[in-house]
């Protein structure tokens, strides 16, 4: 079928008159900016024309609930960014609850309002896109979303939010709930909330040996070992940016917020 008889084909399929049709149609050409290609066919479009016109098709009948089912997967990865930054302003102009299915962490983070995270058919976290980063309740989440460091630790006092490291205490910013003294827990530390240098602040600080670093573009990444155990360090790159060098003993210094203790249940 052609552009503007895909569009169409729910609201065929639901008997409306022809001139209802022809004006929704013409509606949503105008909605995904491709009004001059109503007469051509699927084999004359880019793939991400295909999917526009799919969001159309999908809109076309007002539907209460709209499931995109990784509807980007098979594009390239420009054009995926540039599509879903669309299908986000749509869903926002057109205001219909959307369920986006999609096992892109950037994706799912950038595009969506609530993150649920599920793992073998079970819901681990619900929360918005800055608590699953942030703030992840499980090793599952924390790990499945984003580059993430882990470290092994002991309770050492819930109520103080302390946990033995090694030969260190480190401070979370809260109580640990459900956790006793003892107890061994994972925590969890994102590469970019580490910085070289102790601040003189109460921020946890940890030495480390440096290892290697690569470079990325807008951040290097350095990393470190830590007892045996390698951590990354992300800096941000900016002129004139001095970075520790291979062999170098350091310490790494983070926030008592940026240090999470993972449930492990």
């Amino acid at each position: 079928m052609t552009v503007e008889r895909n569009i169409g084909f729910g609201l065929k399929v639901a008997g409306k008159p022809k001139a209802e049709i022809a004006a929704r149609v013409t509606e949503m050409l105008a909605l995904i900016k491709l009004p001059d290609l109503a007469r051509r066919y699927p084999h004359q479009l880019s793939g991400g024309q295909q999917q526009r016109v799919s969001l159309a098709r999908a809109l076309a009948p007002n539907p209460q609930i709209l499931l995109p089912d990784e509807p980007l997967s098979a594009l390239d990865a420009r054009i995926r960014v540039s599509l879903r930054e669309e299908i986000r302003a749509l869903q926002r102009k057109v205001g219909v609850t959307t369920i986006f299915v999609t096992h892109d962490q950037e994706e799912a983070l950038s595009i969506s309002d609530r993150v649920v995270v599920m793992n073998d058919g079970a819901i681990e976290q619900v929360g918005t896109p800055s608590d699953i980063y942030n703030r992840p309740k499980t090793r599952f989440v924390a790990s499945f979303v984003g580059t993430l460091n882990t470290l092994e630790g002991i309770i050492a006092d819930p109520a103080e939010g302390a946990i033995r490291v090694g030969d260190a205490i480190l401070f979370a910013s809260a109580p640990i709930e459900d956790a006793k003294a003892g107890e061994a827990r994972t925590l969890a530390l994102r590469p970019e909330a580490l910085r070289f240098g102790r601040t003189g602040d109460g921020a946890n600080a940890l030495a480390v040996v440096v290892e290697d670093m690569s470079f990325l573009g807008a951040v290097a990444r350095l990393r470190v070992r830590l007892d045996g155990k390698p951590l990354l360090v992300d800096v941000f790159n900016a002129a004139g940016l001095a970075l520790p060098q291979p062999g170098e003993t350091v310490e790494i210094a983070f926030r008592r917020e940026d240090l999470i203790a993972l449930d492990e249940a």
